[in-house]
Parts: C-alpha cells; sequence; structure tokens
C-alpha cells in the first residue's frame, strides 16, 4: 500500500502551509518516529515553498493504521489538529503514483513546467536514503518519478520558457532598477532556491554582491563563482544600510531579518531610493511588518507566484502530452508494484503444490507398492512446477483487473493458504 498525505498551495494560503514546512533535521526526527511502528515501512518527504508532501509505504491491509500514524506524529511534531484537515490531501495506490509523477514533472506546480521541483524531488528522495528511511517500493517509485520528469521536459515543450519565483523577483529587479550595474546586493542562503537567484541574475551586472550562509564555506564557493564577498550570517545586519536589494533563501524556521535591525539600517541609509526585499523562504524569513516601512518593498513567495501565474497558459498545451508519458510510466509502475505485493502468495502456492505433491506421492508409493524411484519422482516434480506455473501466470493476469486487496484474500482462501 502506497499512499501519501500533503499540503499545497492547492489546498492552502502560506500562513497554513509554513506552519508544516520541514527542515532536514525535522525530517529525519519526523520519520524516525513514524518508523518505529511496523504500519509504515518507508518514508519521503518534500517539503518546498509550495508544498510538504508525506510518502509512504505501509503493509497490505494498513492504510488506516499508517494514517492515523502520520497524523499523531504530525500532532506532535508539528501542532496539527483536526480543525486542519481541510487543508490536507490523501492518496493512495495508483492515485498517489500519478499524483508524484505529475509533481515532479512540472504539472502540479503553480507555474507549469518549472524546473526546480525536479531537484527539489531529487534532493528530498537523495536524504531519505541517507536517512535509510526508504524501502524497495519507493526507491522503484521515486527513480521512475524523476525518469518521467526528465522524459517529460526533454519529450515536450512544457518547461520552454518557464519561470519561477526565484526569475520573478529578478525580473522585478529590473523593472525598478533599469540598471543594476548601480545596485548593492545581498543574498542570504546560498542552498537551492538562492543559487536559482544567482543564476538569473548571471547575466547581469551590479555594483557589489555579498552572500551570507549558516555553512560560510557554501557562501564563499558561490562568492568566488559569482564575483561576490562572502560574509557571515552574523555580518548581515551591518550591511543592510548600503544593500539595495536583498533576497532570503533559507530553511530557518523564524525570521532571520528583524525589524529594529531595518529600522536601525533605514537610519543609517545614504541612498536616496528604496530597497526590495525578497522573502523566498517557508516559514517567512523576514518580519511582515518590515514591508509596512517607508521606502520598502517587501514581495513573499506568494507575492512572486502570483505575478509569474500567467506564463501557465502557454505551458498548459503541452498537459496532454506530458500526461501521456506520465500515463504510461504509472502503469508499469503500478503493474510491477502488483507483482511485488503478489510474491509471498506466490509464494505459498509453490509451497502448497510441492507439499501436495510430496503427501499425494507418497500415498500412491505406498498403495501401490512402490519403492523410490528417480523417473518417477522426477515427473512428479515436473508436472508440479509445470502446474504452479500456470497458476502463478493466470494469477498475475487476472490481477490485474481485481482488486488487490480482494483478490489477494480470495487468491489465500481458493488455495487453502
Amino acid at each position: 500500500m502506497t499512499g501519501l498525505v500533503g499540503i499545497s498551495y492547492k489546498s492552502a494560503d502560506l500562513e497554513i502551509r509554513e506552519r508544516f514546512a520541514f527542515s532536514k533535521e525535522e525530517i529525519a526526527t519526523f520519520t524516525e518516529q513514524l518508523l518505529k511502528t511496523e504500519k509504515i515501512q518507508g518514508v519521503v518527504v518534500i517539503s518546498t515553498c509550495n508544498r510538504t508532501e508525506i510518502y509512504y509505504h505501509a503493509p497490505q491491509n494498513h492504510n488506516g493504521d499508517a494514517l492515523e500514524e502520520i497524523f499523531h506524529v504530525l500532532s506532535a511534531q508539528k501542532n496539527y489538529t483536526k480543525i486542519l484537515k481541510p487543508y490536507f490531501y490523501i492518496k493512495t495506490n495508483d492515485q498517489a503514483v500519478l499524483h508524484l509523477f505529475k509533481v515532479v514533472s512540472g504539472i502540479d506546480s503553480l507555474i507549469v513546467g518549472e524546473d526546480q521541483i525536479i531537484g527539489q524531488v531529487k534532493e528530498a528522495f537523495q536524504f531519505a536514503k541517507e536517512i535509510k528511511s526508504t524501502d524497495k517500493i519507493l526507491n522503484r517509485l521515486f527513480a521512475k518519478a524523476l525518469e518521467t520528469g526528465k522524459k517529460v521536459r526533454t519529450q515536450t515543450e512544457i518547461s520552454r520558457g518557464s519561470a519561477s519565483a526565484s526569475s520573478a523577483a529578478v525580473n522585478l529587479c529590473h523593472q525598478r532598477f533599469p540598471d543594476l550595474s548601480n545596485q548593492n546586493v545581498m543574498l542570504v542562503g546560498a542552498g537551492q532556491t538562492g543559487q536559482l537567484v544567482l543564476n538569473s541574475l548571471r547575466k547581469s551586472t551590479f555594483k557589489s554582491l555579498h552572500i551570507a550562509n549558516r555553512t560560510y564555506a557554501k557562501a564563499e564557493e558561490l562568492s568566488q563563482l559569482h564575483g561576490g564577498k562572502s560574509i557571515a550570517l552574523t555580518e548581515v545586519d551591518n550591511y543592510l544600510a548600503d544593500s539595495d536589494i536583498i533576497f532570503i533563501a533559507t530553511d530557518s524556521p523564524e525570521p532571520l531579518m528583524k525589524l529594529e535591525a531595518v529600522k536601525k539600517a533605514l537610519k543609517n541609509r545614504t541612498r536616496v531610493q528604496i530597497q526590495l526585499f525578497f522573502d523566498l523562504s517557508v516559514p517567512r524569513n523576514i518580519e511582515e511588518k518590515i514591508g509596512k516601512l517607508e521606502g520598502i518593498e517587501l514581495f513573499t513567495i506568494d507575492d512572486l507566484t502570483k505575478i509569474v501565474k500567467s506564463t501557465n497558459h502557454k505551458r498548459l498545451k503541452e498537459i496532454s502530452a506530458a500526461m501521456e508519458i506520465i500515463s504510461r510510466a504509472k502503469n508499469l509502475f503500478v503493474s510491477w508494484k502488483n507483482e511485488q505485493e503478489l510474491v509471498p502468495t506466490i509464494l505459498k502456492i509453490k509451497e502448497n503444490f510441492q507439499l501436495l505433491n510430496k503427501t499425494e506421492m507418497d500415498e500412491f508409493k505406498k498403495i501401490h507398492s512402490i519403492k523410490e524411484d528417480k523417473l518417477l519422482a522426477e515427473y512428479s516434480n515436473h508436472i508440479t512446477e509445470k502446474f504452479a506455473r500456470v497458476f502463478i501466470k493466470n494469477l498475475k493476469e487476472l490481477s490485474k483487473a481485481a482488486d488487490k486487496k480482494d483478490f489477494i484474500a480470495m487468491a489465500e482462501e481458493f488455495f487453502e493458504l
């Protein structure tokens, strides 16, 4: 049984979503708690600006127990209550597989065809493998999902001219300051989103670029690559007064940019022009009241995604072609998974046939007073294996058109397993 519990921009606004954003440390704790029981066999958590999705694999017929456990741990770690249930969606088996393939392909994104999500899913999957929270089924599922996402992007034009929140932020910079060469830029956060900002800025020149990050070595690496200067996270406030454009993209659970620090910087500011603040973080990393200060424009992730939403229209035409690729990939994975779930039943059938063969052979030799006969034994084993193969082949075919849960139970009852 595969499934997912999720919350996204489609089901909840930023204020609700940010409450269920996960850092890597939180993901490790969350999955460890889930895997302590036998209700769940594997977990992969995807946490981005626009969604948090918990993919899981549970023993057959235990989906209710798995869901109960997931919401129980969410309650303990993220203060989930039943009042928030309408903001969440639950999908199982084929629908969960289809949803993941659509997510990785960019079809479920706010900006259809955006490229960032495939990297985010890959990173989430790799981290799950690092902390050993996946299993055989989830490993195959995510490998096929990433493979499908690449096919959709190379075999359709769904990503053509695609925009992201980071590129929208840079476009706004050009609108406010047509000549960026006279602007001082500061980036706080050197993760994937921060790097996307730098990639969007790579064709622009600016007066100065300062990059801060929790891991200083990463800030230093990006500074050298983009011709900037690395600074410690504790030095950010000291550079606020001189910065004209500030991007913040971290996974800090609380705001890094404080109102008092910005007020102080404004008093020390010598340049007579607005300051642009871009909060690309979930949870938000810039205190909301900062956007109300005179001389400052603040844009959150939701503000930016609204701006680029209009770019969806052209790519919507490519969805049907993308869905053909996704549908084929989904059917192949589901067929494989169904066969995996039949394995225990198949092994029982083989054991049952072998036991029946031995019992009947012993009885036959006893009735006919036949001693050990090698040829007779070989023929008996041959015909047993042949019948077993026929039954198993037909079992696989019939299972494709049947409800898996009921079919396995029926098969086990039929073969007295």
